[in-house]
């Protein structure tokens, strides 16, 4: 059929062979599904490396935080060890024990400390008394060995100097340990009293205990970890690791001063690595992590394996597969993010089976519970510091009570002893009022000894007795304890005999405090002697050695107590002494003295019945060679006429004593503050003045160095402090303010007026 007039012909499309539609389709489907695989494997590349910074870099932090908890817990122990008493006694055996027991619980680490001039004192692996070195000359030579084909220094680079220079922690970079025969680490710090670097304590340990816990922490085998030095030398490493201990460490371009960041680099197996650092604010050490490197925009391996199995697969089954795997990528990092940004660890039940997650899961959970127990320890030495603290300031309080409760006991003491002196000048000729005050008397030194006793006992007990050290006659000072207790023991109807070797032996010492030892014995032997009894005083000499012993035929010490009487408030009970026993504070006080002075103190009792025998044994000296009797004192003024003023505020203590010495020959004026006693002087000029310390407007000490002071006196008079503050301390106070003498209340009426009949004639 022809076509109609003017209607134009259909144009027909040309069919197309089959293999070129199914190419076209399968083109129109390949190219997109290629092109997007492309993109999303691209995508997923850069993904999979911001995952591997992101765990590479906490992982980093992880093990620096590993490795600063170490250093922690060496540098808790130095302190612990720096803090001991033994390092202010100066018992470094003692020291060297303690601290063979912290490095017992750290395999190969030992422990030395260093004096101020660099001398090693011990080293827990060197025994007891062989030579030590001296570190800061070993460290000035900078010798170096080779350990296994590697170069390292033989020493820390003189760290116990530089801690004891800085008065800081310092840690040593890797170095060849002589003692241990490997390689060690080192931490120093110093020991510090008053804010001065005394000593310095130096830790050392070897590495492994760092390449357990990076073996520990890291265990997946395609993540190496390092522990580099501020040197650049490889400290510690995992399994993975191309590196070993010793290597220099490849350099990765780290910038100074840069706490973290990514690096690539070639390892030393030829393999390329993409890893993290951190550098620790300890050290300044540096945890590197890293892995081989996937690739710039294509990843390799079974990524790649996965890419051509999705173009054979089909579109659906790839994006499935890519959405699944996202998911379970990106939730369980996202979800670690969230922790880390909670500051809370991960909880173990959502572990994913992914074993780098739950590693950098693991890796946050063991830092945290480092962090955790890095503020328990530093909450623990805290409250021993606020501890210390609480008993220094008990201890203070305690001596400012006692040193308080021995000046109020004191004060009242005085007028009483006055009192009673007066008594026996002015009183009747009466039996009863004499022996009434005689009890005073007796009872009143009775309780300035116990005071004495007390402060004694606590002064030893504290370390601050002091000694005065000269060359002693121990006969006189047996003898003289022997007159003391003339009275005590007539009173008690004993006999007491002396048997001092002629010539008698010398000892080195403090006679006042030989003597006081020597009256304790003799005291405690009357109180426990019936009527009738027999105390004996025995000094003599054996082989270089002095001893006294004093022998009573009293009631006894039974076995089990005859070393137990010298332990503070020990006392031996007796049937009819219960009452006369004391305070038990005698006989250690004793103990204590003969201590200090290099002897020793036994006692020695057949049983209870057969009476005691207390032994002292000192060290001999030979005797002086220049020993002369004493010159006579020239004859100055007398009493008739002599001006002595007596400041007190206690008005009955000033007044008795002012009669006393009235009745003795003196003019006496009073005076009760500081202020009346500075005019006082400056209007009569007296000759001499006896002045309380404790006033109520200025003290003593103050009132001294006004009267001192005045140049327009015509003399100074002789100024005696008598007060009821009798520590060393208190007597050095009194001597720099000015005092001609110090005298502790209750002071015998008979010491007052000897010590102004002797000064005032001179």
């Amino acid at each position: 059929m022809p076509p109609l007039p003017g209607v134009r012909p259909m144009r027909v499309p040309k069919p197309q062979n089959l293999n070129h539609v199914l190419g076209r389709l399968l083109a129109a489907v390949i190219t997109p599904l290629l092109l997007g695989t492309l993109g999303l494997m691209a995508l997923q590349t850069a993904q999979e490396n911001r995952i591997a910074q992101t765990r590479l870099a906490a992982l980093a932090q992880t093990l620096v935080q590993a490795v600063d908890a170490e250093f922690e817990r060496g540098h808790a122990q130095l302190e612990v060890l720096g803090a001991s008493q033994l390092v202010d006694t100066g018992d470094w055996q003692q020291l060297r024990q303690f601290a063979a027991k912290v490095t017992a619980k750290i395999p190969g680490s030992l422990i030395v400390l260093v004096g101020p001039d660099g001398q090693v004192l011990f080293n827990t692996v060197v025994p007891w008394g062989e030579a030590l070195p001296n570190l800061w000359k070993l460290g000035a030579q900078s010798k170096e060995i080779v350990w296994e084909g590697r170069p390292l220094p033989l020493s820390s680079g003189n760290l116990s100097r530089q801690a004891f220079e800085s008065g800081r922690a310092v840690y040593s970079d890797l170095y060849y340990g002589v003692q241990v025969h490997r390689p060690a680490l080192s931490l120093s710090i110093p020991v510090q009293r008053n804010g001065q670097s005394r000593y310095a304590l130096i830790l050392s340990y070897p590495p492994g205990l760092l390449q357990d816990r990076f073996a520990s922490a890291v265990n997946v085998p395609a993540i190496r970890a390092a522990l580099v030095d501020r040197r650049g030398v490889v400290v510690a490493t995992n399994g993975a690791a191309a590196s070993r201990v010793a290597d220099r460490a490849i350099d990765v371009g780290i910038q100074p001063g840069s706490p973290s960041g990514f690096y690539r680099t070639r390892s030393r197996d030829g393999t390329d690595l993409t890893g993290a650092y951190a550098v620790s604010p300890t050290n300044g050490f540096t945890v590197r992590v890293s892995q081989p490197h996937a690739g710039h925009v294509f990843p390799t391996r079974l990524t790649s394996l996965a890419w051509f199995l999705l173009l054979i697969a089909a579109m659906v089954v790839s994006v499935v597969l890519a959405s699944l795997l996202s998911r379970r990528l990106a939730r369980p990092l996202r979800e670690l993010g969230e922790d880390v940004l909670a500051g809370r660890p991960p909880p173990p039940e959502r572990d994913t089976g992914i074993a780098e997650i739950d590693l950098l899961a693991q890796a946050l959970r063991d830092g945290a519970r480092a962090e955790k127990q890095r503020v328990e320890e530093q909450m623990l030495r805290t409250v021993a510091q606020n501890q210390e603290a609480l008993l220094r300031q008990a201890d203070r309080q305690k001596d400012e009570f006692l040193a308080t409760l021995a000046h109020e006991l004191r004060n009242p003491l005085a007028p009483i002893r006055t009192a009673a002196e007066l008594i026996r000048m002015r009183g009747p000729a009466d039996p009863v009022v004499d022996r009434a005050r005689a009890a005073i008397e007796r009872q009143t030194l009775h309780l300035s000894r116990l005071v004495d006793d007390l402060l004694d006992v606590s002064r030893i007990t504290l370390g601050r007795i002091h000694l005065r050290q000269e060359i002693v006659d121990l006969g006189e000072v047996a003898t003289a304890a022997a007159d003391s207790m003339h009275e005590s023991v007539e009173r008690a109807a004993l006999v007491l005999e002396q048997d001092i070797a002629d010539p008698p032996p010398f000892v080195r010492g403090d006679a006042t405090r030989l003597t006081q030892c020597v009256v304790n014995l003799l005291n405690n032997a009357v109180k426990f002697t019936s009527a009738g009894g027999r105390v004996r005083v025995r000094v003599t000499q054996h082989d270089g050695v002095a001893v006294l012993e004093v022998q009573d035929t009293g009631v006894g010490v039974s076995p089990g107590n005859l070393d137990r009487i010298f332990d503070l408030f020990v006392q031996e009970r007796h049937s009819g002494h219960g009452g006369n026993t004391g305070l038990g504070i005698g006989l250690a006080l004793t103990r204590r003295l003969v201590e200090l002075h290099g002897g020793t103190i036994r006692a020695t009792s057949e049983g209870l019945g057969h009476g005691s025998t207390f032994r002292i044994e000192l060290p001999a000296v030979p005797a002086p060679a220049d020993v002369r009797p004493k010159a006579d004192v020239p004859a100055g003024r007398t009493r008739a006429g002599s001006r002595v003023l007596v400041v007190d505020d206690n008005h009955d203590a000033a007044d008795t004593l002012s009669e006393l010495l009235g009745m003795s020959g003196f003019v006496v004026s009073v005076a009760h503050d500081g202020t009346s006693a500075v005019r006082a002087v400056q209007e009569q000029v007296p000759d001499a003045v006896l002045l309380d310390i404790g006033l109520p407007d200025i003290d003593g000490y103050e009132a001294c160095r006004r009267i001192r002071a005045d140049s327009a006196l015509a003399r100074q008079p002789l100024l005696v402090a008598l007060t009821g503050w009798g520590q060393q301390s208190d007597q050095e106070a009194a001597m720099a303010a000015g005092f001609d003498a110090h005298m502790t209340k209750p002071v015998s009426p008979d010491a007052v007026i000897a010590l102004l009949d002797e000064r005032l004639r001179r």
